[in-house]
């Protein structure tokens, strides 16, 4: 009897671990400090992974190169990053998905003393992504449609980190600033004021709704359909908690690092005006105007690493 029982426990530890084994694991290359990890630590505080079938890892690097890297070389499964980057792959032959993680688009912020985006000429505007950042170029495509000049000829750009850039505005060293949304969000709070925001300046340029340039970018080749199904499902149950459960918030507001409370309101007020919908053809025609955009607006090295347009990126998994 007693070697029954012996043989019985070796044997269901034996397929617990092989069970356990057999859940498929999906590997996150996520900027250590990006605002995504709010919803990745949501994923996992709550089990949102094991309830899909799957076990989330995220793995925190320093910068956007080390991500890439991670995901290039296999280290990880998934990334976030623009489907511009992915459409560049996608057109040396990578067979990369992607799904929306975010429409919230960055903005031109002012102390308040600038009248509007026609009166930046003369002025000191501080750029945060460099010059090839995407709400720049946007920014200066609407210039040359309303103002009738070149932002680049007849502004002083600096280029800086969201820190610096921030700091120089308050100082005065610039007079706006061109920032991703939640340094705009945490300006905001601080008392500036938002004189154009990139999904506006899209509209005025006739291209609404504004999609989503950030989001999930996987190998089609490498990782399964099932498994990042399971994934974006997870994605979409946490982001339905932080939409209505403040106190989900409260959780996270370590990680946030608001100066204060109203910076914590505005970051994650913006963070939930930002949830996409889903994804669909009014989206894809958006992108695909966008990406035309740029393409027209651009630098002819921009226009080198924003390759072919392919609506096969924005299929489903």
């Amino acid at each position: 009897m007693h070697t029954r029982r012996a043989m019985l426990a070796i044997a269901f530890i034996f397929f617990a671990g092989f069970a356990h084994a057999e859940i498929p694991k999906l590997r996150i290359a996520v900027l250590k400090f990006g605002t995504v990890n709010w919803l990745m630590d949501t994923i996992i505080r709550h089990g949102l992974d094991g309830k899909e079938g799957y076990s989330l890892e995220v793995i925190g690097l320093a910068g956007k190169p080390a991500t890439t890297i991670a995901f290039q070389s296999g280290d990880a499964d998934m990334m976030v990053t623009d489907w511009v980057w992915a459409l560049r792959q996608r057109e040396k032959g990578a067979d990369l998905g992607f799904a929306a993680y975010s429409v919230a688009l960055g903005a031109l912020m002012t102390r308040g003393d600038v009248d509007g985006l026609c009166d930046l000429k003369g002025r000191r505007v501080g750029i945060v992504g460099g010059e090839f950042d995407k709400s720049w170029l946007v920014l200066q495509a609407l210039a040359r449609k309303d103002c009738g000049f070149e932002l680049v000829a007849e502004t002083e750009a600096l280029f800086g980190a969201p820190p610096l850039m921030s700091k120089q505005l308050q100082t005065g060293e610039v007079d706006a600033v061109s920032t991703f949304w939640h340094w705009a969000a945490k300006m905001e709070a601080a008392g500036n004021t938002r004189l154009v925001g990139v999904t506006d300046a899209l509209a005025a340029l006739g291209i609404s709704p504004a999609p989503s340039l950030i989001g999930f970018v996987w190998d089609r080749t490498r990782s399964k359909a099932e498994t990042v199904a399971a994934f974006l499902r997870s994605v979409r149950a946490a982001q339905a908690r932080l939409a209505a459960d403040d106190s989900e918030w409260e959780v996270l507001r370590p990680r946030m690092k608001p100066k204060d409370d109203k910076a914590f309101v505005t970051l994650r007020d913006h963070f939930r005006a930002g949830l996409p919908g889903p994804w669909g053809t009014a989206d894809t025609k958006a992108a695909g105007l966008l990406h035309r955009l740029l393409i027209d607006n651009a630098p002819p090295a921009f226009r080198e690493q924003a390759g072919v347009f392919d609506e096969a990126l924005f299929a489903a998994p």
